[in-house]
């Protein structure tokens, strides 16, 4: 069980480039465990180990989930005080005018914005993917138990 982190590469269909995301990278780092990327139990003891090891990273899951909401609320507030504070400071009159220049003038803001919420929407789908490798590996832990008991391994 090494310590590397592995991504799935993503390529552009269009351009043939690889597409890269910030958001993806910072929850994987959060809420992956390591040890189970590309890992296949090679016996009982490693599932159970691999069964903790998820347990433990689903139920520490909240705490990021928390931290990543109080990131996007964050966001979104400053892109709010931003664009109001430049709808006001905007030279133009007409309103549709001073929406236009704060648009321009807070796109880092909105950028935050939306990395925010790519962050939340991948940690929610990577925790979903989570708990389906958790049911997997408690199904197969199961089996393997059955098939134990049915041949009478460990059995005196």
């Amino acid at each position: 069980m090494g310590g590397e982190l592995v991504t799935q590469d993503i390529v552009d269909p269009v351009s043939g480039e690889l597409v890269e995301s910030v958001a993806e990278a910072r929850v994987a780092a959060l809420l992956t465990p390591v040890e189970l990327i590309d890992y296949e139990p090679i016996g009982p003891g490693d599932l159970e180990l691999l069964i903790r090891i998820l347990s433990d990273r689903i139920e520490r899951a909240p705490a990021v989930m928390v931290r990543l909401y109080e990131s996007k609320h964050r966001a979104e507030e400053a892109f709010q005080k931003e664009f109001s504070k430049m709808v006001i400071k905007s030279p133009n009159q007409q309103i549709t005018m001073a929406r236009e220049y704060a648009k321009f003038h807070t796109a880092d803001e909105l950028l935050a914005v939306n990395l925010a919420k790519e962050q939340l929407r991948y940690a929610e789908w990577l925790q979903d993917a989570l708990k389906s490798k958790l049911y997997g590996y408690l199904n197969l832990n199961k089996a393997l138990a059955a098939s134990y008991n049915a041949s009478g391994i460990g059995q005196r």
